[in-house]
């Protein structure tokens, strides 16, 4: 009754975001070299009609209900429309050139479809809704593919389950949220991305190093916040239909509907299911290339504004994930003997739960806000012979009031939180219980003068009732020398909590025994780096070139040892050194009209102490490059994508010792992947077409012993390259529109 009760006070209590701002600004250009007032000049939140104009003074006042609303877009007829980034600041002077000149924002004109902020001291990068169309964009594990910041790869050969890596480290060290909830991390952690559908999506923000301490101590490398569509943006999407089917059998279907009840009510409904029932075996390994899925997830979400004073969000969303890998022969229905074969069931079901307030006072910058979250997890998996189940319930809440000192220029958050966390797992016969309660206080102070320097830094003091005291100091700042280029520089300490067996279910796949050596203590680590942009014109086409430089060191880390033993997987903290340099240099530039091209390059240096030596990490690339290329057709409705990836080699776990592997190195083979999409759209319809690892570039044997899997030797987690062949997709989007005048 009570886990009963605790799911029904996580749905009916979450939490609240509290803002509303009234920003002000004044229109102005240049005639003559004289600055001159403009008059009805059109000021709108950038992707919604929602907008004002200039008055006779070319002065303007528009209302920010809405924290996730991020830019403003500012056009005249004549006049070359800019974007400005909307930060702490009340009031704006925008100056619009008759030709084109970098504003504040890498976005000229049309807005890039990936950007860079050039004032926020925090180094994030933008991804919005045309980025992720570059692709397929199934679920968010999906969504990275033409970026160069995150990288999406396999983690075995059995379950395809995508994990992702930023800063050269796995992503469970980014902090990854749903408009700022915590979303994929505990027991989630290791199918969760699949969790936030691509269509629900209406941006990314990634974060590159230490985050901001307002949301918690589990950032180390960074942070990866998803913005979902709004219940009250019906200009920009009333409904969408979004069918997906692929060449392997696997189809999506997805259906948003929003509806605004009222001047001060609206909700959505969101609805998404992804199915594979096709068995595959293109290698003849007598192992699926793809794990049968059925998947259902459904959302409703609901927002509230008064105005201007009070804003309220509330939603819920129920996952339920079926998938079965393993041989193709294996039946699920009868007996998990040795006659059946071998096979990988995991069965999710999962409930979130949110609600957010927000409280504006008549105080520029004067706000109160709290935000309340919860979750039920529950998973039944097998591996073999092997079982795991998994239950978590997850509760957070979250209190963050912020005004200015002195001067608006100087802004001041303080806040507490309590997140409680309880686990219940078991694993082969083993039972593993772990109830944390962690009460937290932080502060945070802003700084920002004109456009040239802002600075931000903050602490965190939590109280862990299991691991004691946890500080976290955080600093962000950056230089503006010229409008055109600036330097940002970060540093900051993270902790968090590993979860063995979510964040290590790819070894599952694999007859060698897990071995925890000691009591395991929490993570802990240091992130600082640098970043600096230069905004260019060549040609009269303006481009962006950005290069990052970020340490991670550890003070603490889970070593999950893959070299020691090939029957053995041991599992330990950190006994000396480990890191991760990363260097990173990326250029976006538009050729001309509408044909836009980026090219990046990534060097990781991940080292870790594996019993008292230094190894470089396995299964990471020091070298990675990307070229991504997109032109849209001026009429005609064509959009065309095309992505070329290099992956460098990267160190392979010691199998030395595994009998049954053949003609594996000590460093994988240097490769290139391609995937192309091409789009036509017409008022309410598109239809579009692609296709993945175009080279059709595959790893040899990635199942070893696949004709002996309950023998000693059996592994299907040493994954670097794709197991399935070349991938032809094709599907349609159906979307209306509210017209402004309703």
């Amino acid at each position: 009754m009570k886990k009963f009760l605790f799911i029904a006070v996580i749905i009916t209590t979450q939490s609240f975001n509290i803002y509303a701002q009234t920003i002000q600004g004044h229109v102005m250009t240049k005639f003559d070299k004289e600055t001159e007032s403009i008059t009805g000049a059109n000021v709108s939140w950038l992707n919604t009609t929602i907008g004002v104009s200039s008055d006779e003074q070319g002065f303007f006042t528009i209302e920010k209900t809405d924290p996730s609303q991020i830019y403003l877009r500012i056009s005249f007829v004549g006049l070359v429309t800019d974007t400005i980034e909307i930060t702490d600041e009340l009031f704006y002077h925008v100056l619009l050139m008759p030709s084109i000149e970098l504003g504040t924002v890498i976005i000229q004109g049309e807005q890039s479809s990936s950007s860079i902020s050039t004032i926020n001291p925090i180094n994030q990068v933008s991804l919005d809704k045309k980025e992720l169309l570059k692709a397929a964009c199934c679920n968010l594990s999906e969504s990275f593919e033409t970026n160069a910041t995150v990288d999406a790869e396999y983690s075995d050969a059995i379950t395809g389950t995508k994990t992702i890596k930023l800063l050269g480290l796995d992503g469970v060290y980014a902090q990854i949220t749903i408009e700022n909830i915590a979303s994929v991390r505990g027991l989630s952690s290791a199918y969760g991305l699949t969790y936030i559908p691509g269509p629900w999506i209406e941006s990314i923000q990634i974060t590159k190093g230490v985050g901001s301490v307002v949301n918690g101590y589990e950032s180390i490398t960074g942070a990866i916040n998803t913005e979902i569509k709004k219940p009250y943006e019906l200009e920009e999407e009333k409904f969408l239909l979004n069918l997906f089917g692929s060449n392997s059998g696997r189809f999506e279907g997805n259906i948003n509907f929003h509806h605004r009840l009222n001047e001060k009510f609206s909700t959505s409904i969101l609805a998404h299911t992804s199915q594979l029932h096709n068995k595959m075996d293109d290698n003849g390994d007598t192992f699926l290339d793809a794990p049968l899925t059925e998947n259902y997830i459904l959302m409703n979400r609901w927002h509230y504004s008064s105005g201007n004073i009070h804003e309220a969000q509330a939603g819920i969303k129920y996952v339920s994930s079926d998938l079965l890998g393993g041989q193709v022969t294996f039946n699920e229905e009868t007996n998990r003997d040795l006659d059946n074969g071998y096979g990988v069931g995991v069965h999710t079901n999962r409930i979130e739960a949110y609600i957010k307030n927000g409280f504006v006072f008549g105080r520029p910058n004067t706000s109160i806000g709290t935000m309340v979250s919860g979750a039920f997890h529950d998973v039944n998996s097998y591996y073999g012979l092997n079982n795991y189940t998994g239950r978590e319930d997850y509760f957070h809440m979250n209190v963050i009031g912020q005004t200015y000192l002195f001067h608006t220029d100087h802004l001041f958050k303080a806040g507490g939180s309590f997140m409680h966390d309880a686990y219940n797992e078991l694993y082969d016969s083993v039972q593993y219980i772990r109830n944390e309660n962690v009460p937290g206080i932080f502060a945070e102070y802003y700084y920002k003068k004109e456009q040239k320097l802002s600075f931000l830094a903050g602490a965190r003091v939590d109280f862990h009732n299991l691991y004691g005291t946890f500080f976290s100091p955080r600093i962000h700042t950056k230089f503006a020398f010229t409008p055109k280029t600036n330097l940002r520089l970060s540093g900051g300490k993270g902790y968090r909590v590993a979860n063995i067996f979510a964040e290590n279910s790819a070894v599952l796949t694999s007859a060698r025994n897990l071995v925890i050596t000691e009591d395991l203590l929490p993570e802990e680590g240091w992130n600082y780096g640098l970043t600096f942009i230069q905004l260019f014109t060549l040609d009269k086409k303006e481009g962006t070139f950005t290069l990052d430089a970020y340490r991670t060191d550890f003070v603490n880390q889970i070593i999950v040892d893959l070299d020691s033993d090939a029957q053995s997987i041991f599992i330990s903290n950190l006994h000396g050194q480990s890191f991760s340099n990363v260097l990173q240099a990326e250029i976006n530039y538009e050729l001309f009209k509408n044909f836009t091209i980026r090219t990046a390059y990534k060097y990781v240096d991940a080292k870790t102490t594996y019993h008292h030596e230094l190894f470089e990490v396995p299964l990471t690339n020091k070298h990675r490059g990307l070229i991504n290329i997109a032109y849209e057709t001026k009429k005609g409705g064509w959009v065309f994508d095309a992505t070329s990836q290099f992956y460098g080699a990267t160190r392979l776990p010691d199998l030395s010792e595994n009998l049954a592997v053949h003609d594996m190195g000590e460093y994988s083979p240097d490769y290139v992947l391609m995937l192309g999409q091409i789009t036509k759209k017409w008022n309410n319809f598109e239809v579009y077409a692609g296709s993945e690892n175009i080279t059709n570039y595959l790893q040899h044997e990635p199942v070893i012993a696949a004709d002996d899997p309950f023998g000693e030797y059996f592994d299907a987690s040493v994954i670097y390259a794709p197991i399935m062949h070349r991938k032809f997709y094709a599907g349609i989007r159906l979307q209306f529109k509210t017209p402004v005048s309703e």
